[in-house]
């Protein structure tokens, strides 16, 4: 999920800090620093983790660490997952705090801890798995200014279309393979009553979100990857005509009354997580749903039991061929502070570098993994084989563009969308979300 979705009151950053003062080292003014004192790196058998993850995800990330620890049982791995860890993981750093290791899910926070010299560069023995077990865009994308420092685990992919299996399947269609077969697809299904598209754009203070994955992944489909990054840096504007072809795509489908269920006002007002469902009402109010990989959440009981014979999926496809196959994605990346470069947390680290690790989660269903050497045949659902094995086979990769932008931005970029599909021009959402920036 979004990380753009994790609000924090003041209430609770005010409980955080208080917790933080009566624990832990008192907050000074300026960043602690780094202590690299050779007796630091002595080896205490135990490995501190901070994270996002809990419930569900907190269980199967322990099932790793059971795994770890089987392997190495001297070492203990403690893990601390927090609904607030952002704003947690920054405090606690702030005090001089900090934990040996953390799952960082936003790659903004990793890029602040590195250009501040908080973390160590990833180290030969890990890099070496890295180039073994993970395709090069995993390296580049856990880097700063070319310098690895992140180790992805846990990953996420953006741009796939689902649909009601039994129904797709007995209206006769097939799966389409081009962007020209995906837009002759939806002409058909337009002709039969129900609406080709289910969309949703409302997520409390986060709306809007729902948009800007769309405009991404048409501009990584349109564009070569070094537009995307620029314009992810602000330096190709939204009025930039390479971004405003990108919202004229999107345009021709949300704003076409027969295209999408609802029209503009059931997509500005339909929680994201309803627009999914609704593939499987009785009957479905629409033929294809785009969402990330987590969407399986959303369906229904019946479904998610059964997601095999129920749900199908495809990616949404190139629209400009010359261009490659890109991914856009998300994960957590693992990060370790200076002053913990300890051998049993180096140690945990290079086996979150292993297939190894990412058996124990993936078996467990809900969750994807970007290693080479994992093993596929664990994943309980084809469906998310076939996630998996297009994560293994994309030619490049990128991050969710909003969340890699400017805070700043991201807020104009999400209001953006919301202002157009409430019937605001496009070059006035376009002007409007560029001076967000400044």
């Amino acid at each position: 999920m979004k990380t753009k979705m994790r609000y924090t009151v003041l209430a609770v950053i005010m409980v955080i800090v208080m917790m933080i003062v009566a624990c832990g080292p008192t907050p000074t003014q300026e960043v602690a620093a780094p202590t690299t004192e050779p007796q630091l790196l002595e080896d205490t058998g135990t490995v501190f983790v901070m994270g996002p993850f809990r419930g569900e995800e907190e269980e199967r990330f322990q099932a790793v660490i059971a795994a770890f620890e089987e392997q190495n049982p001297d070492i203990d791995v403690v893990y601390a997952g927090s609904a607030e860890f952002e704003t947690l993981i920054n405090i606690r750093v702030e005090a001089g705090d900090a934990p040996d290791v953390a799952a960082i899910p936003q790659p903004g926070l990793m890029n602040k801890f590195a250009a501040a010299d908080q973390i160590v560069p990833l180290w030969p023995e890990v890099l070496s798995l890295l180039d073994q077990n993970y395709s090069p865009a995993w390296k580049d994308l856990g880097s700063y200014e070319g310098v690895p420092y992140g180790l992805f685990h846990r990953v996420n992919a953006k741009g796939w279309i689902w649909y009601n299996k039994p129904v797709f399947e007995a209206a006769g269609y097939t799966v389409p393979t081009t962007w020209d077969e995906l837009e002759a697809l939806t002409a058909e299904m337009a002709t039969t009553g129900t609406s080709p598209w289910c969309i949703g754009i409302e997520s409390g203070a986060a709306t809007g979100w729902v948009g800007t994955d769309w405009i991404e992944n048409i501009i990584l489909r349109t564009q070569p990857v070094e537009i995307y990054d620029k314009w992810v840096s602000h330096e190709v504007l939204f009025e930039s005509p390479e971004v405003r072809n990108a919202w004229e795509i999107m345009d021709s489908i949300w704003m076409d009354p027969d295209m999408v269920y609802g029209g503009p006002p059931t997509i500005v007002s339909t929680d994201f997580k309803d627009a999914a469902a609704w593939l499987f009402a009785d009957p479905p109010n629409c033929w294809l749903h785009m969402q990330g990989s987590f969407v399986t959440n959303f369906f229904p009981e019946d479904v998610r039991a059964d997601l095999d014979n129920q749900l199908g999926v495809f990616m949404m496809p190139v629209i400009d061929p010359s261009l490659p196959t890109t991914l856009e994605v998300g994960g957590d990346q693992y990060i370790v502070f200076k002053g913990h470069e300890r051998p049993e947390v180096l140690r945990f680290v290079e086996f979150l570098a292993t297939g190894a690790s990412a058996d124990p989660w993936l078996q467990g269903g809900g969750a994807l993994f970007p290693h080479n050497d994992q093993n596929l045949s664990l994943y309980p659902t084809e469906i998310e084989r076939t996630m998996a094995e297009a994560i293994l086979t994309a030619e490049a990769a990128r991050f969710d563009g909003s969340d890699a932008m400017i805070s700043a931005g991201n807020l104009a970029f999400w209001k953006g969308v919301t202002d157009y599909v409430g019937g605001k021009a496009i070059d006035t959402v376009l002007q409007e979300i560029d001076a967000g920036f400044e």
